[in-house]
Formats: structure tokens, sequence, C-alpha cells
């Protein structure tokens, strides 16, 4: 029989010696590695006053956004002054103008004129127009249409030139069927397009109140006039005199358009 021997138990964890000091250095080393990367990521500054730190206050007041905007404008002020000062250049006096000998002093708003221009304002050598001096100039070039005085609404009109004379089938039916010999009737026409006129109105007639103007009035769209010509251009839209002259015998109108 073998004897039974008792072994006292070990109370807690209890660590070597040579366990402790590895544990150590691996915290020492730990903490060495911690803080020398905050120092490498500016966690930690340096102590005490040193020469180089510096202290900056930042105002997000109102009053202080208010300040620096009223300097903003001072100092562009400054700065367009300094400029303006480099930029500007010294200031050249004229020299006084040399009086001449001999030069006449003409009084303020007195015109110079030379011999030619003198000579030019002189009327009495100018040519005279004759009397149909003035007939020759309103009509221009040759192959002009003539004017004969205005027409509504002051308008000037032009005598007028057939492209095809109507006929006694075009106007009889619109013409009364008494007639005399030297009546006559007279209307002014606008020319458009293609030889038409439009927009006719009575100018007069012989005997007053036979209707023959009203009559050539509503039988003018049968009309193929001319337009006038000046400066021998045809005008289409200038108006346009037209004059029937009427014999006694039925049917049978002699027009005459530059009358």
């Amino acid at each position: 029989m073998i004897p039974f021997r008792s072994v006292p138990a070990k109370q807690g964890y209890q660590a070597s010696p040579r366990e402790r000091a590895g544990s150590f250095v691996f915290a020492a080393v730990a903490s060495a590695l911690v803080f020398l990367i905050m120092l490498k990521m500016g966690a930690v500054t340096g102590f005490g006053g040193g020469e180089s730190a510096r202290l900056t206050a930042i105002d997000l007041s109102a009053e202080g956004k208010d300040e620096k905007k009223a300097d903003q404008p001072e100092q562009k002020q400054q700065k367009q002054s300094d400029r303006t000062e480099a930029v500007a250049a010294p200031t050249v006096t004229a020299p006084p103008p040399v009086p001449v000998p001999g030069k006449v002093q003409w009084p303020e708003g007195f015109i110079e004129l030379s011999r030619n221009d003198y000579r030019a304002t002189d009327i009495s050598q100018m040519r005279r127009q004759d009397s149909g001096g003035g007939q020759q100039a309103s009509a221009g070039s040759p192959g002009d249409s003539a004017s004969v005085g205005q027409g509504p609404g002051g308008v000037r009109l032009y005598a007028a030139q057939w492209y095809r004379e109507p006929s006694d089938a075009e106007i009889g039916p619109y013409l009364p069927q008494r007639r005399m010999q030297g009546d006559w009737a007279m209307i002014a026409c606008r020319t458009v397009e293609k030889y038409h006129v439009e927009d006719c109105q009575e100018l007069g007639e012989s005997p007053p109140g036979s209707g023959l103007a009203r009559a050539i009035r509503q039988a003018a769209w049968q009309f193929l006039v001319r337009p006038p010509r000046v400066n021998g251009k045809p005008q289409i839209g200038e108006w346009v005199r037209i004059r029937f002259d009427f014999r006694s015998k039925k049917g049978e109108a002699e027009v005459s358009a530059n009358l």
C-alpha cells in the first residue's frame, strides 16, 4: 500500500521573472511606437515658449467681418492712388505763342476767306436761268413723264401715257346716254403692277353734274397705263392724271392724257 502525500495548491497565477521581463519590454516598445506615430502626425507639439511659436486669434463675430470689409476698400483706394502717382507723367507746360510781326488780329467770330473763296461768293458772276429752266429741271432726263400739278392729298401728278387705249366697248357701258361736243372728264389714279391703276378719284368734269367723271372712274379697272418715268426709271405707285374729251356721237371718245 502506497502512502498518500498531499501537495499544497498554488494560490492565483504566478508568472516567472522571465515572463515578467518579456512583457515589460514589449509594453515599452509598443508605447514608444505609439508616441512616435503621434509625433509624426502632429498630435504632439513642442513644449515651452519657443521663438517660432505664434498665437493666432480668429474673430468670427459680425463686428469682425464688418471691420474686415471696411478695411478692404481703403486698401484698394490706397493701391489705386499709388498706381496713379506712379503712372502720372510730369506736366509739360506749352511754350507761350510767339507774336508774328505784321499779322492782323481778326475779331472773334470772323471767317477768313481766300481770294478764290471770295470770288466764288460773287453772285454777279452766276449764270441766269431762263424762264423755262425750272420746267427743264423738273422734267429730268429726256423721256421722263411731265409733272402736271398735285393730286389728292397733295401728291404729285404725272401725265398719263397709255400702254393700251381703252376701246368703246370697254367704256361705253359706263357712260351716260347724253353727251355733247366738248364734254370732258378727268380722274387721277395710282399705278400698280402690270400697267393697271387703282384708287382712282374724280378731279373734274364738264358739264358739272353730268356723271362723266364717275363713269370714267368706274371703268378705270380696265385701263392699261404706263407708270411715270423719273430719271429714266418707271415709278410704280405714282399717280397719273387721265382726261377724256368726248364727242357728240355715242360710243366715241377721244383720250388726251397729256393735259
